[in-house]
């Protein structure tokens, strides 16, 4: 082999083992920060501009994988799950009838260009808050780099509540006036319907009816018409067939007292008006760990993994609801 030849095949294979520099991975740290919330100040300035900031507000910079990924957190400007899916699907429409393009690879480029980053180590999310504060898991889109394309993955109402539809017999009284009994139909004042649910509620679910359980009952929020009352920590109320792990059970054949069934989270809102004979809502039922107490955010949607069980405890649970609530 020619020499000339012999030095342009041991610069080819010097060059081989050289790491191409586009697909270096760059490791972000704490010195990147002021300048990443710079740029995300700059970046909510460029949603604002162009409209979509009425819609999506910038809450956090965060990295993740080591510190080699760069996660934006975008957040929809709205309380509850029907407002912001209807504001983040016109957003989606508008935006792509003015420019023919998706919203979501405009997010993601934009963000990738404001940050200086390149786009496979970035991410953008999503999501939305309730009025509590709280994250809402039937709301989800995720949008990511991946071979040169921008992808997005959404999961908008995904948890799929059922349906409360009461009717109820109207409430008569008997008056017994110089011997001649006549019946008289009372109203029911919204007052009186949801201290009657709540005392259902109380009734039925706040006793401990497994070991270090320790039912909540809360209401949340009332008005004239609705009522929203959420009971977390219960157990065995609708998985009825949740078994202990094997461990547990050795535990307690040594005396000791285990529980490590699932958690359940049942969520209602109640809508009465006074005068009515008919109670609507809906129901949420969730699961979380049965070894920690989950927070809110913590517990998952029961459905799909569990519909059979939730489907008999919507049922059973209209009926006596409506039984006690008629009672005399």
């Amino acid at each position: 082999m020619a020499p000339k030849q012999i030095l342009l095949l041991l610069l080819f294979l010097g060059l081989s083992f050289i790491p191409n520099l586009k697909t270096q991975t760059i490791t972000f740290n704490e010195k990147d920060t002021p300048f990443f919330d710079q740029k995300s100040v700059a970046y909510q300035r460029w949603l604002d501009k162009t409209g979509l900031g009425a819609a999506l507000q910038v809450t956090k910079l965060r990295l993740k994988k080591d510190s080699t990924e760069l996660e934006m957190l975008l957040r929809v400007n709205a309380t509850d799950l029907d407002s912001a899916i209807a504001l983040w699907n016109r957003c989606k429409d508008d935006y792509h009838l003015a420019t023919g393009q998706d919203i979501e690879e405009k997010l993601f480029w934009n963000f990738s260009s404001f940050m200086e980053i390149p786009p496979a180590q970035g991410n953008v999310q999503v999501y939305v808050l309730d009025s509590d504060g709280a994250y809402i898991p039937c709301f989800y889109v995720g949008i990511w780099e991946e071979n040169g394309s921008i992808r997005w993955d959404s999961k908008i109402r995904e948890c799929k509540d059922k349906p409360l539809d009461i009717q109820l017999k109207p409430l008569v009284l008997t008056q017994t006036t110089r011997g001649k009994t006549t019946e008289i139909k009372k109203a029911r004042t919204s007052e009186d319907v949801f201290n009657s649910i709540m005392a259902f509620l109380s009734g039925r679910y706040g006793a401990v009816n497994c070991h270090d359980r320790k039912p909540e009952i809360e209401e949340e929020s009332r008005n004239e018409t609705s009522m929203r009352v959420s009971i977390s920590d219960l157990c065995r109320v609708v998985l009825t067939d949740e078994k202990e792990s094997m461990w547990c059970r050795g535990v307690k054949l040594l005396g000791w007292d285990c529980n490590d069934v699932r958690r359940e989270r049942l969520e209602f809102e109640f809508t009465y008006a006074t005068g009515s004979d008919r109670i609507s809502g809906k129901l949420t039922g969730k699961f979380g760990s049965g070894v920690y107490r989950p927070r809110k955010s913590g517990y998952m949607d029961m459905e799909p993994d569990f519909n059979d069980y939730l489907d008999d405890f919507h049922r059973k649970f209209q009926l006596a609801l409506k039984a006690y609530l008629e009672k005399p």
